[in-house]
């Protein structure tokens, strides 16, 4: 398909000064978007708004991931990393080097080129015929920009807490692309409001099944999308209800026994996939510690899955120093961010769970399992509807870190866990230092990057 590139791509960054920008001379070959064919080809580009580039790209930041406990690095690697990765990597007070940082930069490009869209959408003279095209494309810019909000918002803002929320600081939500356009951060719930407004909109545009372009939203993954930002909200209700009308639409599942666990990419590519809803990629850094070469699996992560666990052969191999994950839904070295069938199931098994239907959450979480151990090595008591609620949910959150490895969803999942009160302090031992995070520590939060400041010196900082 022809790629467009308008004429303030550019500028697609929200750090870009505009006096940078007005100083450039147009290029002649830059095309305008003008048709609805045009808006679609913008958001049909997966390079930028799935991030399916090649290195260096990415849809879902990464740092969240970096920071969490499913991995570890080597003494001998450590020193290898730029500084501003061994900074996350150890929690650092002071994260950044001046460098650019991929992680508020790509997001905030999706959002631009969604604004772009939305506006161009609304100054179109749409036909009959043409209805069914204008909505796939509007719909689909309202899910890029939730999309970008939400993942932004799990690592430069705080956890949703609904008795904070007004008074906590979210993320800056851009929803136009003028320069004069003030940007300040909003309050926490303003941008969980902003997020969920644009997944319903989406949600009464989109075709329903997720079809055969997985880059491309539907309403499966909005739907999908809605059960992952409820359940980070602790709505628990809500969480389970956009989960069934995800799972209504289709709940297939790979048979991981049917896979090849003796390949280095054991899984399909995404498009045919039958568990993958949306398909984007976190952003990459091949100098960073989770780099395929450099990342070593927590060995007592590793340990939990049983020998009739084919998760264990297929998500992982045998490297110097451990054990590396392979098991990325990408297909290849970079990490699968998107909206799987995988995590619905478990987002609703827990969502039953917490609110007192085990027996349906070990149904949920029965059916996941049972396309993941060897054929009839189930220990059926584990799954019974008998089970004490408190030990139901434990298995069904030990399950959801073991299934969801490297999506991006752990550093989120460990906030919400310990608002709840789960306790779970992080370690990194480097040589004979070792650093922690513990609950509650403002180091949750990651810093606006320090070039975005120098541009809006207004804006507040997050406290480290």
């Amino acid at each position: 398909m022809k790629n467009y590139y308008i004429l303030f791509m550019a500028i697609a960054v929200l750090s870009c000064s505009k006096e940078a920008f007005l100083e450039k001379k147009p290029d002649d070959s830059l095309v305008i978007p003008l048709t609805l064919a045009d808006y679609q080809a913008i958001l049909d580009n997966d390079m930028v708004m799935n991030g399916k580039g090649s290195t260096g790209s990415g849809a879902v930041p990464i740092i969240g991931e970096m920071g969490a406990d499913n991995y570890f690095v080597r003494d001998v690697d450590f020193p290898n990393f730029p500084q501003q990765q061994q900074n996350v990597y150890i929690w650092n007070t002071q994260v950044y080097d001046g460098s650019q940082l991929l992680d508020w930069d790509y997001p905030y490009r999706i959002v631009f080129y969604s604004n772009i869209v939305l506006e161009g959408l609304g100054q179109l003279q749409i036909n009959t015929a043409d209805q069914t095209a204008y909505n796939l494309a509007y719909g689909s810019a309202h899910f890029f920009r939730a999309h970008s909000f939400y993942h932004l918002a799990q690592v430069f803002a705080p956890h949703y807490d609904a008795q904070q929320a007004e008074a906590l600081t979210g993320i800056p939500i851009r929803l136009g692309t003028s320069f004069d356009e003030k940007i300040e951060r909003a309050s926490l719930a303003q941008t969980y409001r902003q997020i969920i407004s644009d997944l319903e909109t989406s949600v009464l545009h989109l075709p329903g099944a997720s079809g055969r372009i997985k880059t491309r939203p539907s309403k499966q993954a909005a739907y999908g999308l809605l059960s992952r930002v409820y359940l980070t909200m602790g709505a628990y209700q809500q969480a389970k209800l956009y989960a069934d009308s995800c799972l209504a639409l289709s709940s297939g599942l790979l048979d991981y026994g049917e896979l090849n666990a003796a390949l280095r990419n054991p899984f399909p590519q995404p498009e045919v996939n039958p568990e993958v809803l949306f398909s984007c990629k976190m952003t990459d850094i091949v100098s960073g510690p989770l780099w395929t070469t450099r990342e070593r699996t927590d060995s007592m992560l590793y340990a939990s899955y049983q020998d009739a666990d084919l998760r264990k052969t297929v998500f992982f191999r045998t490297v110097v120093g451990g054990m590396s994950f392979k098991g990325s839904y990408e297909n290849n070295s970079f990490l699968f961010a998107g909206i799987a069938t995988d995590e619905i199931l478990l987002n609703r098994a827990e969502c039953h769970a917490r609110m007192g239907m085990v027996e349906e959450a070990m149904e949920d979480l029965h059916y996941l399992l049972e396309h993941r151990y060897q054929a009839g090595s189930l220990d059926m008591e584990r799954f019974s509807g008998t089970l004490p609620q408190a030990e139901a949910l434990e298995i069904i959150l030990e399950e959801r870190r073991k299934e969801l490895l490297h999506r991006g969803l752990r550093w989120t999942d460990l906030r919400r866990l310990n608002a709840e009160g789960a306790e779970v302090t992080l370690r990194r031992q480097i040589g004979s230092q070792t650093y922690t995070l513990a609950p509650g520590d403002p180091r949750w939060v990651w810093p606006i990057p320090d070039y975005v400041l120098s541009f809006n010196p207004d804006m507040i900082q997050n406290d480290r």
